[in-house]
């Protein structure tokens, strides 16, 4: 069993992908294994196991899902891997530091730490918070600022850099599947899932590494209206389950507000009713239950 389980969800990201594989393969820290969970159409599946077949490196696992979606991606992973920790990486990174996979596993030498999340220098999104976070405020915006010096302790995780110890994900089981779209927020409700089991969550500045967000691959969408309208729908679907009935009242008056602005902005009042048109198909999701479920087919 290795100490690390390093995965990488990947849909149409060609060389931006094929270069952060590299890189996670030039790590000092050896003991660990390399899942690739490629989402990719026909041209970009044949060009990654071409990558594969040319690193030729036995730390190396390939998988091929047909069905699309980044949580479905990371739960695939977690059915087949057997590991300590795992650490889960974008597609569209650049690893800053050659111990970025030792940083991680270090902070799990605290036995209270079931998630650690590194220092994130976004190309596209700066800090709107002075301190560090990575989680909604009681309205639901999102509070980020994975740019801190010091290690410490906080209430939530990103995705593009986070990991957890193996016996905190058997405890709350896999990411949510209702996060679809952009998926935006499933790493934000699957660490706090983690937290409110009891679990520390921790930044790592060590762990540190670039975040592209690439245009395209991935789950960018190009169309602004349609990210506004997945960012309704997921915080509706995080509040309602997580906040409950007055977290929605709260998130109704925030987005409200939201979806006017844009409405405003864009000078297309029908804005305002598809947005919130959105942020009641997250509430409807919440009523249909979370799916969560490790593919049981694989765990047997």
């Amino acid at each position: 069993m290795p100490e690390l389980s390093v995965v990488i969800p990947t849909l149409n990201r060609g060389k931006l992908f094929h270069d952060t594989a590299r890189q996670v393969l030039q790590q000092h820290f050896g003991d660990f294994d390399f899942w690739v969970i490629d989402q990719s159409d026909a041209e970009g599946r044949a060009a990654n196991e071409a990558l594969l077949a040319e690193l030729n490196d036995p730390r190396l696992r390939y998988v091929h899902v047909a069905r699309k979606g980044l949580p479905n991606a990371r739960n695939e992973a977690l059915a087949r891997i057997d590991c300590r920790c795992v650490l889960f990486l974008d597609d569209d990174v650049i690893l800053l530091h050659p111990d970025l996979l030792e940083a991680h596993v270090r902070a799990f030498g605290d036995p209270k730490v079931g998630g650690v999340t590194g220092r994130i220098v976004e190309r596209s999104v700066r800090p709107n918070v002075a301190y560090v976070a990575a989680h909604l405020s009681p309205g639901g915006r999102t509070l980020t600022n994975l740019w801190g010096s010091e290690p410490q302790a906080l209430l939530g995780l990103k995705g593009a850099n986070m990991s957890y110890r193996m016996e905190a994900v058997h405890q709350v089981g896999g990411f949510d599947r209702n996060y679809t779209g952009t998926a935006l927020l499933e790493d934000t409700d699957y660490s706090w899932r983690v937290h409110q089991a009891g679990w520390t969550l921790w930044y790592e500045p060590r762990a540190e590494l670039i975040h592209l967000s690439a245009l395209t691959g991935g789950v960018r969408v190009e169309d602004e209206l349609r990210g506004e309208k997945w960012r309704f729908r997921s915080t509706a679907y995080f509040v309602r389950k997580h906040r409950g009935l007055p977290g929605v009242a709260k998130f109704a008056a925030t987005f409200g507000a939201i979806a006017l602005a844009r409405a405003a902005r864009w000078r297309d009042p029908s804005a305002v009713t598809t947005l919130l048109a959105a942020a009641q198909e997250g509430l409807a999701a919440f009523e249909a239950g979370p799916d969560e479920g490790i593919p049981a087919i694989l765990t047997g």
